[in-house]
């Protein structure tokens, strides 16, 4: 008998939407494990005489029973427990704790709990409540940080995953994922996942050096053209690349060898297609770059000229009347413009309804797209008329009558082996992709849906861009990528359940598929991973200094690690050295949860553009002028910082520079005050009064060098300030 126990939350919704309200008697027989022995299982965990609302369902499918037990609170802060516990063994499945929102409560920059700490709390909650199962796992380091106060304030938790492992494979979708707040220690959820099906022996199975073979031949790396718009700046930058499609649904069985992907994955075979639609600005009195807009516009075919264009292609019934026209700027294609234009069914009856929608250049008067529907596109009542292969020529004599040069520079995408197609399907969706020098630009090409029923063209669409493209000499050989790849991302060997269409339901198979990875898309020539920007994705260090231990300051400065404000990849941090006064800005940007400027003005959440090390430290002085920080001129990165620029760096931190900045009204206790800048006065008087810095001897010592250990405890100090 097959034994379950598993969550997932979308699943679990949907469970309760039917869930039963168990009065006392079971129409199925009475649980192995009562209510009353789940309701006390989650009680000797959490105090839950602090809710006044409570309810128990009952749930019972096919392969397990479950008791819901959920606790919350009428009024404020309106807190809640979940629990779910199976009603067979009384393990517990699942654990949600909400303490319920306080609006006087402010996120918390520095953790009252560390990450070492956190994780054992995780381990030994798991432990306690499975510690068969929990034995058989393993620690899985997420690709992310585990938790960045600083960059994400509002996450307050540690997350943490612990996979099933059977002879160090892992299982897929087994295991324990657990929040501990980082403020209390508390757990916040918990979640476990067990299978108890027997799984596929690891013998007799192929090796990872045939595995990776197979992967060449059957899937591989993909040559092809990306583009990355930034959408601020209006810039196109086009790189060529290398990238696997699809890489999550890559599955090569370990027994047989046989390469199990999905080929559909991802696809819309149904076709798909939107209108373009923007709405017109109301007359006002032009400024010089409107008029000029207005200016670009006279060379723009007409609104009837456009549908001219349309009627050449596309023959709009008697019964259609246009109900929409406006010209705008293809953002595809700056300084083009593009007539958009709609047209309806008159009738509105019920069953009656019809669009049509066309897209017209105004330059080059070429038909863009257009998408028709109507009523009987969305009935599943049909007979088909058209298979594919018939679909496919018409799609094809369409795209040579109406784009014969374009045409010769594309290719089908939609007939690689293996893709399996409906035989029945209302739509015959097609997808050309242009090809620069044989090289695939996916974001180019044309889309175009045929009528199984009529044989009519119901959608299509062309993106073409002018643009320049990197030449391919230099790239590196699809060998040497696939090579680097393997060595960098790699496959392993895990095990997966896959749905077995004969028996219905999901089995598990030994596989190797692709390692999870932050992307799978490479710089052609570098082999550097390329996030969604286009940037290449830099590894952080693993920072860890061998001079911080014993040190009056070691736990401020592993704080800031900890917390990703500090990385470096030496094993030296010099606590004693002067710390130049654009290293203190950097790390005060960072401590702040802000990130570098680059050119264009934008702030880099997730750090400084490629380029130089200076380049990046003036992206982190930039960010600190925008804040208020910094003054223009005020700083020189490469020299110390005396400790008055310290307190006047952090006191505008904190936001306190208009006070600050009162002339006449402070005084600092120091022996030295004197010799404070006139201008930094306010700023360590308040530093000191905030015990942000003190002095030695009576001595405030404005004009001494800052050294990295009490630049590391002064930005804790300033963290921990209650704002």
């Amino acid at each position: 008998m097959k034994r379950w126990m598993s969550f997932s939350a979308l699943a679990l919704s949907v469970i309760f939407a039917f869930s039963l309200v168990i009065p006392g008697a079971f129409a199925q027989g009475k649980p192995a494990f009562s209510q009353e022995a789940a309701i006390q299982k989650i009680k000797d965990i959490f105090d839950t005489s602090l809710y006044d609302v409570f309810s128990i369902n009952y749930n019972e499918d096919k392969d397990r029973k479950t008791w819901s037990l959920d606790w919350s609170n009428s009024g404020e802060p309106f807190g809640s427990l979940n629990a779910s516990v199976d009603a067979d063994t009384g393990d517990i499945l699942r654990l949600s704790f909400y303490k319920g929102y306080d609006s006087n409560q402010k996120p918390s920059l520095i953790p009252k709990v560390s990450e070492e700490e956190a994780r054992k709390i995780a381990e030994d909650f798991a432990r306690k409540h499975q510690p068969a199962e929990f034995a058989q796992t393993v620690y899985r380091k997420p690709q992310e940080p585990v938790y960045r106060p600083l960059i994400n304030r509002y996450q307050q938790s540690y997350s943490f995953n612990f996979v099933r492992a059977l002879n160090q494979i892992p299982v897929e979708g087994d295991g324990f994922y657990i929040n501990v707040d980082a403020g209390t220690g508390e757990v916040e959820s918990y979640s476990f996942t067990w299978s108890y099906d027997e799984l596929p022996s690891s013998e007799n199975i192929i090796s990872m050096e045939e595995a990776e073979k197979i992967f060449r031949e059957k899937a591989g790396l993909k040559l092809e053209y990306k583009r990355y718009f930034n959408y601020n700046t209006k810039q196109d930058n086009v790189k060529l690349v290398y990238t696997i499609d699809n890489p999550y649904s890559v599955v090569i069985d370990a027994v047989s060898g046989e390469l199990l992907n999905d080929a559909n994955y991802g696809r819309d075979l149904g076709g798909a297609g939107s209108a373009e639609y923007m709405k017109s600005a109301a007359n006002q009195e032009l400024t010089p770059q409107e008029q000029k807009e207005v200016e670009a516009t006279k060379n723009c075919i007409t609104k009837e000229a456009a549908v001219k264009v349309v009627q050449k292609y596309l023959a709009i019934p008697e019964d259609y009347e246009q109900n929409y026209a406006n010209l705008y700027e293809d953002y595809d294609n700056p300084g083009q413009k593009v007539w958009n234009i709609s047209w309806n069914k008159k009738s509105q009856n019920q069953g009656e309804y019809g669009s049509i929608n066309a897209r017209v250049n105004a330059i080059s008067s070429e038909l863009l797209g257009f998408d028709i529907w109507d009523d009987s596109l969305g009935s599943s009542d049909f007979t088909q008329k058209y298979d594919r292969a018939a679909a496919q020529k018409i799609a094809e004599d369409f795209l040579a009558k109406l784009q014969p040069e374009k045409a010769a520079d594309v290719k089908l995408e939609d007939t690689a082996e293996g893709i399996k197609y409906p035989e029945k399907i209302r739509e015959h969706y097609f997808n050309f992709t242009r090809l620069v020098g044989n090289i695939p630009y996916p974001d180019n090409g044309f889309s175009i849906s045929v009528d199984s029923v009529t044989g009519r063209i119901i959608r299509y669409n062309m993106r073409w861009q002018a643009r320049e493209f990197p030449a391919a000499d230099g790239v590196v050989s699809k060998e040497e990528a696939e090579a680097s790849f393997l060595k960098n991302i790699g496959l392993e060997l895990c095990y997966t359940k896959l749905y077995n269409p004969q028996d219905q339901e999901d089995e598990f198979h030994l596989v190797y598929k692709i390692k999870s990875s932050p992307s799978y898309t490479f710089d052609a020539y570098s082999m550097k991973l390329l996030d969604y920007n286009g940037y290449p994705i830099e590894n952080e260090p693993e920072t860890e200094f061998s001079d911080i231990k014993g040190h009056w300051a070691e736990k401020d400065i592993q704080l800031l690690v900890d917390a990703g404000v500090i990385q470096s990849a030496q094993d030296k941090f010099g606590p004693d050295e002067a710390i130049s006064q654009g290293d203190f800005i950097k790390l005060l940007i960072k401590a702040l949860g802000l990130g570098p400027i680059n050119n264009n003005n934008i702030v880099l959440k997730n750090g400084a553009q490629p380029g130089e090390e200076s380049e990046s430290l003036q992206g982190y002085i930039d960010a600190a002028i925008k804040a208020g920080i910094v003054k223009q001129g005020e700083i020189q990165p490469q020299k110390p910082l005396p400790r008055e620029k310290m307190a006047a760096f952090a006191v505008r931190a904190l936001g306190f520079e208009k006070v600050a900045s009162i002339a006449g009204i402070y005084n600092i206790p120091a022996r030295d005050a004197s010799a404070v800048s006139p201008a930094y006065r306010g700023h360590v008087a308040i530093a000191m009064g905030l015990s942000l810095m003190t002095g030695a001897d009576g001595k405030f010592e404005p004009q001494a060098s800052v050294t990295r250990a009490q630049a590391a405890a002064v930005l804790v100090r300033m963290l921990k300030l209650e704002k």
